[in-house]
């Protein structure tokens, strides 16, 4: 497999897409909490509300973050609804709050938030290009080093450290492969990228028992991609075989 099909792979393309999607669908998902709760503070119904008013002091307190059943507790207030949005209820029982006014200030909330996000992104796609075009032309270097201010601005996107990994295989830093990969992991689960270049590492660094378990989880998970992992992790022998094979 030549460098251009091995680009050209849809492997290596595929996830982006679905990675957007899912960042969308997480925020869509936090707007629907805070709407619930809003509606159920003003349900009428006292279990409901007590219970939608003891998830809201949590929220607004920032003691804690509750998302998909894991729970972190904060020493500092990062609170992630517009505290604001409490300043219209006046002497006015907590229970009997304004839904309209808060809801817009949710809403203005949310939406500076997404503008700020937009900003960040924008700047990391600046940097994501500047790095492509740095690692084409070999500098690696200059690569990693775009990829790591790509990075700053966000840093809950794979795809970054999965390239910002692959940057670190081509410098020879196998040992810096293994947390952008298990970070990329942490986002998505089900990368290849990452599972492909943390393979590769265990490889390069010869820890072999790591990197058979490794392999054979890529074989497993992603059998319409063998071609692709031969080359890729046999790049280095192969290479070697033909030089052989010329000499003779």
């Amino acid at each position: 497999m030549g460098s251009r099909n091995l680009r050209a792979n849809p492997a290596f393309k595929e996830y982006q897409d679905m990675e957007r999607d899912e960042e969308w669908a997480n925020f869509t998902k936090r707007v629907g909490d805070v709407t619930k709760i809003v509606h159920d503070l003003a349900s009428g119904d006292k279990a409901k509300s007590d219970a939608a008013q003891a998830l809201a002091d949590k929220y607004l307190g920032g003691k804690v973050i509750i998302d998909d059943n894991i729970e972190m507790k904060i020493k500092s207030d990062r609170t992630v609804i517009n505290q604001k949005a409490f300043s219209s209820m006046g002497k006015q029982d907590e229970g009997e709050m304004d839904k309209d006014a808060w809801m817009a200030e949710v809403s203005k909330d949310a939406e500076k938030r997404a503008q700020d996000r937009k900003i960040r992104r924008e700047k990391a796609d600046t940097f994501n290009t500047q790095a492509i075009k740095a690692f084409r032309r070999g500098e690696y270097d200059r690569a990693l080093s775009c990829y790591n201010r790509a990075i700053e601005q966000i840093r809950d996107n794979p795809m970054l450290y999965c390239d910002r990994a692959l940057t670190n295989i081509k410098l020879g830093k196998y040992d810096k492969v293994f947390a952008d990969c298990d970070m990329a992991l942490r986002i998505y689960e089900n990368s290849f990228k990452a599972r492909l270049y943390t393979a590769k590492a265990y490889k390069e660094l010869e820890e072999l028992e790591k990197y058979e378990t490794s392999r054979k989880e890529l074989d497993e998970m992603f059998p319409q991609h063998a071609e692709l992992i031969t080359y890729f992790l046999d790049k280095k022998q192969q290479v070697e075989e033909e030089e052989e094979e010329e000499e003779d």
